[in-house]
């Protein structure tokens, strides 16, 4: 691999880190609900995930979801539902208190649900099945190692960016509760992670 090619690289995860999806609408959700803590905690479990998605591609194991038509299909609607979930709970909890509303600094059920709600992102799958590749050399000798170098990559990218818009979401609600317009951007919130759902299914719809 060139300098030019792992800047290129770099690019592009940093591109579809940025891109909705439904670790990124936990990840919001739950630094801006419980705070800093259990935003932090959730970003181990979404790590983890990440994780997961890279070593099965890099065993093959994730070929089973272009060459297996459903269960492609089930994993890309389970992060659509699981968006509209956080949704629905971001607006009924506008009146009343629910289980992410929960006191304290986040505990390993963050990491669990930060775990699941990135094992179902169909928009990593299609990342370590076609973006990864493209920048692996043809030679198979250093292929393997490649992958994982790039995977480790785009480890470092995605829990930047992950770390950065919890701590943004974290503060940015405190503010908005100060001000009384927690309510208020509650019912936005939720509203915004419907929009993202809609994304979700519209970008994976060809994958």
């Amino acid at each position: 691999m060139t300098l030019s090619s792992v800047l290129q690289f770099l690019i592009a995860a940093t591109l579809i880190e940025l891109t909705p999806g439904p670790n990124m609408g936990y990840l919001a959700l739950v630094s801006a609900r419980r705070g800093l803590g259990a935003g932090l905690l959730t970003v181990v479990g979404v790590t983890l995930g990440l994780t997961a998605h890279l070593i099965a591609a890099a065993v093959g194991l994730s070929q089973m979801a272009v060459g297996q038509p459903v269960l492609y299909q089930a994993l890309r609607w389970g992060g659509v539902g699981y968006l509209l979930w956080l949704a629905f709970d971001a607006w009924r909890s506008r009146t009343t208190p629910t289980g992410l509303d929960r006191a304290g600094r986040g505990d390993w059920r963050d990491i669990r649900r930060g775990f699941l709600t990135n094992v179902l992102n169909p928009k990593a799958l299609i990342f370590y099945l076609t973006v990864v590749p493209s920048f692996v050399p043809a030679d198979t000798s250093h292929a393997p190692g490649a992958f994982l170098t790039l995977g480790a990559l785009h480890l470092a990218v995605s829990a930047t960016i992950h770390l950065g818009l919890v701590a943004l979401g974290a503060r940015a609600y405190g503010w908005v509760a100060q001000a009384g317009r927690a309510r208020w951007v509650q019912g936005a919130f939720a509203i915004g992670l419907v929009a993202v759902a809609a994304w979700v299914a519209w970008s994976t719809r060809g994958a």
